[in-house]
C-alpha cells in the first residue's frame, strides 16, 4: 500500500509540473495580441512580430519604434506596462 500512494503522489506531482510549464509560454490569443499592439502603438512603435504570452508577461519579438530604426523584444505586464524592452538580436 505505501508503494502505491508514493507512485501515486508521484503521478500527480509530475503531472502538475508538466501542466504548468506548458501553460507557461504559449502564443497570445488574438485579442491579447490586438491589447499588446495598441500598448505599443502609444507608444511609437508601428511593427509588432510575434507575440507570446510566457508566464505572467507578454513577450512581443520584432518591435520596430519610430525614431531608432531598430528592433526590440518588449516585455509587457498583464495591464499593458511596458516592464522590460531591449534591442532584438
Amino acid at each position: 500500500m505505501k508503494r502505491f500512494i508514493i507512485f501515486a503522489l508521484a503521478v500527480i506531482i509530475s503531472s502538475a509540473l508538466y501542466a504548468s510549464n506548458s501553460l507557461a509560454d504559449r502564443d497570445a490569443t488574438p485579442e491579447e495580441r490586438a491589447m499588446v499592439v495598441e500598448a505599443l502603438s502609444a507608444e511609437g512603435c508601428t511593427e509588432v512580430g510575434e507575440v507570446e504570452l510566457d508566464g505572467d508577461y507578454f513577450e512581443a519579438e520584432d518591435v520596430k519604434c519610430v525614431g531608432s530604426g531598430k528592433k526590440y523584444e518588449v516585455h509587457l505586464d498583464k495591464d499593458m506596462n511596458i516592464i522590460k524592452k531591449f534591442e532584438d538580436d
